[in-house]
């Protein structure tokens, strides 16, 4: 064997090593081809993107509900107030209305014990000034007292009745109104054009 012989056979040697059989053995190095890198590279950036858009949709969808939930909040509010302001104003004109029944009441009394004050002790057996006045009064007596009048109209709304916003109606309605402004976002989406 010439040393060209030698020389070609170490390389090849080197390069195609044989195994014990007689086949030669062929090392790979371990890893990704660039192919392989440059699809990975690719797809991570991808979730990546998605993620981000992802993550932004649902701070926009959860800063819009908080917004309407505020204002359903400060709506029901108003509609606390309206009601107190109400109830305020019928309080007003239910004292306003018993004051004047009660002047009118007084001033028949008055009249009353006025003509019938010349009969207090004439003769035996007349009634007395007290007793004057306690017949004019069961005459005129009150037909409601003002006090009867409030605890029935607190008692009325308290129990959800009276003619006032019922708090379920005014809870249904303002999930009503959430649900409604979410199916119209989710179809703003779906549509682009």
């Amino acid at each position: 064997m010439s040393a060209y012989d030698d020389e070609f056979g170490r390389m090849m040697n080197e390069e195609f090593p044989t195994s014990p059989y007689g086949a030669p053995v062929q090392h790979h190095k371990p890893g990704l081809t660039r192919r392989g890198k440059a699809a990975l590279g690719i797809g991570a950036a991808v979730l990546a993107g998605g993620g981000l858009i992802g993550y932004q949709a649902y701070s926009a969808d959860a800063a819009a509900n908080e917004t309407k939930a505020q204002e359903i909040a400060l709506k029901q509010q108003q509609l606390e107030l309206e009601k107190i302001k109400e109830l305020n104003r019928a309080s007003e004109t239910n004292r306003k209305a018993q004051t004047s029944e009660n002047k009118t009441r007084q001033a028949s009394i008055n009249a009353c014990v006025k003509d019938k004050d010349d009969q207090v002790g004439k003769e035996y057996g007349s009634p007395s000034y007290q007793d004057v006045i306690d017949a004019c009064q069961a005459q005129y007596a009150s037909t409601a007292d003002g006090d009867d009048m409030e605890s029935a109209a607190s008692s009325k709304t308290a129990n959800g009745g009276g003619g006032g916003v019922n708090e379920g109606v005014l809870l249904g309605g303002g999930v009503l109104v959430l649900f409604l402004v979410a199916a119209a976002k989710k179809g703003k989406r779906s549509n682009p054009a």
